[in-house]
């Protein structure tokens, strides 16, 4: 095993760690605002269900207003028996009195439905005030989860990062400042393993005498067409590297 190859590939392997977890990182504000939206969404219900409530009370007390405002009249048109003077004036007066006992008994009847809607209302009411706060409890929770997890990440990174630094001062300078270039040019691939004489990162087949002298691992060599450091995971040394590198110091 070419010690230098088996550093970058180390290297390499951290490296994809790092963007691992980059992206869970990354994915943090969006989880947020996924989970702030169904909040938000669940409070909105509640507050029309809220605001529903409150509209069948004033439907309730005008009403009752109403009632109260049919029940005078139709005492005054009681009131008025004894006054009128003609059959004509009376059969009109008992008219006007059967219509108010009417309108009243139809508005008697719609403060009947909206007491019961009311009740009901509340009480479906108070059960979504305890889960608003059932869920917004859990929200905070799950918030706060997600800063502990992005704290929990970064130290992850900086870790990382640290032995990546630790590891590239152990390569020959040559190798480690085209190394470098590699990572940034190539979006922080610079070693790629080689499969069946086919680079697995740019997917382009190697001349066969290349793979072949890959395989006696004696040199660092770079793929022809990507130009990334390679190597051949059928060399087991280097997968054992790997492994060994990731146990200790990202899976725990």
């Amino acid at each position: 095993m070419n010690e230098q190859l088996k550093l970058l590939v180390q290297l390499q392997a951290l490296e994809d760690a790092k963007k691992r977890l980059m992206r869970e990182k990354e994915e943090s504000p969006r989880r947020r605002a996924q989970l702030e939206k169904e909040f938000q969404a669940f409070e909105a219900d509640v507050v029309m269900k809220k605001a529903e409530l409150e509209n069948l009370k004033k439907l309730h007390r005008q009403l009752e207003k109403d009632i109260a405002l049919l029940e005078e009249r139709l005492k005054r048109a009681r009131q008025k028996e004894g006054e009128v003077k003609t059959n004509r004036e009376y059969r009109a007066l008992l008219k006007e009195q059967e219509e108010l006992r009417q309108d009243i008994v139809d508005k008697e009847d719609r403060l009947l439905e909206c007491m019961e809607s009311i009740e009901a209302l509340t009480g479906e009411v108070k059960e979504l005030e305890k889960e608003l706060k059932a869920r917004r409890d859990k929200l905070t929770e799950e918030l706060l989860a997600l800063d502990r997890g992005i704290e929990e990440i970064d130290k992850k990174i900086l870790h990382l990062e640290r032995l990546q630094e630790e590891i590239k001062a152990r390569l020959e300078p040559q190798i480690r400042k085209r190394c470098e270039f590699l990572l940034v040019r190539h979006d922080g691939v610079a070693v790629a393993p080689v499969e069946r004489g086919v680079c697995k990162v740019c997917y382009m087949s190697i001349p066969p005498q290349l793979f072949i002298e890959l395989q006696k691992d004696q040199s660092i060599m770079h793929c022809p067409h990507c130009h990334r450091y390679i190597y051949w995971p059928g060399h087991e040394e280097y997968v054992e590297a790997v492994e060994q590198i990731l146990e200790v110091h990202v899976n725990n």
